[in-house]
């Protein structure tokens, strides 16, 4: 897998490439640095399967197709020329993608190390960084970056770390704590004003006010808007309700839109998307265990590994797992 690359976002604009397309360049543009050339009629091209894309940049795609797609898109914007043999595409640079790494005025950007005798430059560049290091490395190590601007460092303390389950703390720091909005404990008066521009029921004995305000004001909070109100959301509410109870409800509702699951996100936290997911949401909330899709993988390859290490355990000594009993251990499980 390619570890780095560069990406000339102005290059990229000016070109008129997406994301995908820029990423596909650049690793493009190394190519004569490694792949095997091979000479044709029309001249020499460097060999680049599309398995080997797909092995470089897995963060582009894992589809051949979608690799060689992206070729071809590159070859339309005049930045490549393709040809073939009958077992592997071949691909080389125009001229005008020769200009990739160059600044507007010919100069590269990042100029490649070359070796021989040392210029006047150099030997001024030599002094400078004596100077610099003299004056401002002190400075420099006491206020290091966590995370340096430099994108080749690779010991930036960001080792195995979840990247979206830290973004979903992040995120979910920024909610009010849950059920603060309507206790159900207080029947009368909310802990916060309620707001005059706020859609749905105002008569506080309504089956759905509580639960629809803490919904509501929460809402509002992460997305900035109201939700919408109609009579399917005033169903679906009076649905949740009835099945994990008037207290919980309202505490739940809240508690729903504090999670940072994909799938939440993506649906931005709809009223319907509470309402089939209730009971496992009146799980988490009651046991105050928060679970998203990268949690629960990593509960799913925790029990995994504990369930294969009891079984070998049981193996050898040739006692049964202890530690609270099998699942099928209850009043009614019959083998």
């Amino acid at each position: 897998m390619q570890y780095a690359l560069t990406i000339n976002q102005a290059r990229a604009l000016e070109w008129g490439l997406n994301a995908q397309q820029a990423l596909l360049f650049s690793f493009v543009y190394e190519c004569p640095s490694w792949a095997k050339s091979i000479s044709s009629e029309d001249g020499v091209f460097f060999a680049l399967s599309k398995a080997k894309i797909v092995e470089e940049l897995p963060l582009l795609t894992d589809k051949p197709d979608t690799a060689y797609r992206l070729l071809k898109q590159l070859q339309a914007a005049g930045l490549i020329e393709l040809s073939s043999t009958s077992k592997i595409t071949l691909v080389r640079l125009t001229e005008k993608a020769k200009c990739w790494n160059k600044k507007h005025d010919g100069s590269e950007i990042y100029p490649s190390k070359r070796r021989g005798k040392k210029s006047e430059v150099g030997n001024k560049s030599d002094v400078g960084r004596k100077n610099i290091r003299g004056k401002v490395g002190k400075i420099s190590e006491l206020r290091s970056e966590k995370n340096p601007t430099n994108q080749y460092t690779n010991n930036q303390g960001t080792n195995n770390q979840d990247t979206s389950n830290t973004l979903a703390q992040a995120a979910d720091a920024t909610m009010p704590a849950v059920g603060e909005l309507m206790p159900a404990d207080d029947p009368v008066q909310p802990k916060v004003e309620i707001p005059a521009d706020m859609p749905g029921p105002k008569d506080p004995k309504a089956k759905t006010f509580k639960t629809w305000a803490n919904y509501a004001i929460t809402y509002r909070r992460r997305y900035g808007v109201w939700p919408v109100w109609n009579a399917r959301v005033a169903g679906q509410l009076g649905n949740l309700i009835d099945r994990i109870g008037h207290d919980a409800a309202p505490k739940v509702a809240a508690y729903y839109l504090s999670i940072s699951d994909q799938r939440f996100i993506t649906e931005q936290h709809s009223v319907g998307l509470l309402l089939a997911r209730a009971e496992a949401l009146h799980t988490q909330w009651a046991t105050g265990t928060r679970v998203n899709s990268t949690t629960a993988r990593q509960n799913e390859r925790t029990a995994a590994n504990f369930e294969a290490a009891q079984t070998a355990i049981g193996r050898l000594t040739g006692e049964a797992p202890a530690a609270g009993g099998s699942i099928y251990d209850n009043p009614f499980y019959v083998r």
